[in-house]
């Protein structure tokens, strides 16, 4: 549900990122350096954007971090959008990713908030997957693309993606494909999160008088989020 590139200005010092989400998409935020830290705890970047005068307006913070479990360097970010929500991400780079440039993601784990959904998937031509979810506070479109990088069993089978306001496509979830242990039905099982930020689960299941290839999502109980790969 968030998606967007940070990347390192000319001086070295500063960046410029681009955000979007579900909900609203920012084209460009300064990232300048905290000249008042003066604890470990403190932001090391501001995030800014222009009020309609231009005036530069503080809408979040950054912080240099290292990853405990690869090593890896990256970035985490705190961000306030025009409804004063806060918007938590990571900005994070791979062994394919331009120098000086970093992918904005979402923070990734979490507990999964139990909700009543409605929703429904449609098997494509190719393979692939399209449909519709809705609960009281939102009602959106997604696809659902076969994971190329698919390498362990637990690793999903598709990436849940949807549209930002500005068309910017965002990764909002996974689906893996697996079977009921009482039934031997198969069935979808869904991880994914809605326009404002919150994680649910969801499962795809299909009726008797159903079409081939078509599924409806129904609610699941509460858990752990599973790894996404």
């Amino acid at each position: 549900m968030i998606t967007g590139t940070l990347t390192q200005n000319a001086d070295a010092k500063s960046f410029t990122a681009s955000i979007s989400t579900m909900l609203f998409d920012i084209a460009r935020i300064a990232v300048v350096a905290n000249a008042y830290k003066t604890a470990d705890d403190h932001p090391d970047y501001h995030l800014e954007v222009r009020t309609p005068r231009g005036r530069p307006m503080r809408v979040g913070s950054m912080w240099r971090a290292v990853s405990e479990k690869s090593g890896r360097a990256y970035f985490s970010l705190a961000i306030t959008d025009r409804m004063s929500r806060t918007w938590r991400m990571n900005a994070v780079r791979n062994d394919e990713t331009p120098e000086g440039t970093w992918q904005i993601v979402p923070m990734t784990g979490g507990k999964t908030d139990p909700i009543a959904l409605t929703g429904r998937i449609e098997t494509l031509d190719d393979d692939n997957l399209a449909g519709f979810i809705g609960s009281y506070d939102f009602d959106m479109d997604f696809t659902a693309v076969e994971n190329a990088h698919k390498t362990e069993d637990n690793h999903p089978d598709y990436h849940l993606e949807a549209r930002s306001p500005a068309g910017v496509l965002i990764r909002m979830g996974s689906i893996w494909k697996t079977r009921s242990e009482r039934t031997g039905a198969e069935y979808l099982s869904i991880a994914f999160s809605s326009p404002t930020g919150t994680q649910h689960r969801a499962n795809g299941l299909r009726r008797e008088d159903a079409p081939s290839g078509e599924y409806e999502i129904v609610a699941f109980a509460n858990g752990e989020l599973a790894a996404v790969a």
